[in-house]
Parts: C-alpha cells; structure tokens; sequence
C-alpha cells in the first residue's frame, strides 16, 4: 500500500512539472532564489532589481515603495527573520541598503518572478526608449 502511494505521489508530481513549465515560458527551471546562492545583482531603477544566482539564473525582484538611491549602490543586503542559507528569499522579505550618514534602511519586497529573456529585451527597449527621450 505504502509502494502505491509513494509511486501515486510521485507520478503526480511528474505530472505537475510540465503544467509550472508552460505557465512561464524561458523562466528558470528554480523558482527558488536562495539567500545562500546569490551572485550579483544590478538595479533597474529605485524599485526594481535584476537578482543572478550561482546557477546564473536571473530573477526580477520588484519592491513595494521606492528605496532611494539603490542604482547607486555597491552594496546591498537581503533579510528576512528566521531565514536559513537555503531559504527562499519571498515576498514580504526586504532588501537593506547602507546609507552613509543615515545608516540602514529596509525595502520590502513585494515579488521575486523568473527573469526571461523576453523580460530583459523589454527591459532594455525601455531604457533605451527612455535615454532617446531625455536628449
């Protein structure tokens, strides 16, 4: 019986992989990105980052409010109460930035999706778009 219910749940999470897979094509296989694993990072504006892991899988992470001054930052740090290495860093999470003279200060995150290629050429319209329009 036990055999039947470990071969039932396992068949069923075969099942589901693919389902996950198509609701967001080119996004990375690991929704997952663990405070542990993160490589680099760069800022978009003040509301949106471009998070890379070790596996160099990228994640957008949108932040609820504006965190001044994050594109000028060189260093930053990701929070969140109770976390382990391999946690997931989620919504609700902040980001804490160090302002000189001020001290630190805490962004919440309000998302953390898969970064797709399609994302990032939009992304990159975008700037440029909007670099043609300030000239």
């Amino acid at each position: 019986m036990k055999m039947q219910l470990l071969a039932a749940a396992g068949l069923a999470a075969l099942i589901s992989i693919p389902a996950v897979a198509q609701a967001q094509p080119n996004a990375p296989a690991r929704a997952c990105l663990r405070f542990g694993e993160i490589y680099n990072w760069k800022a978009l504006d003040n509301k949106t980052l471009i998070v890379e892991d070790n596996f160099h899988q990228k994640f957008k992470v949108a932040l609820l409010s504006y965190c001044p001054n994050l594109t000028f930052k060189q260093r930053i740090g990701f929070r969140s109460p109770g976390s382990m290495e391999l946690s997931c860093v989620s919504s609700g999470d902040d980001i804490e930035v160090h302002n000189f003279g001020s001290g630190g200060q805490r962004c919440p995150i309000r998302s953390i999706v898969g970064y797709t290629p399609a994302m990032e050429a939009a992304d990159r319209e975008a700037a440029a778009a909007k670099e043609q329009s300030s000239h």
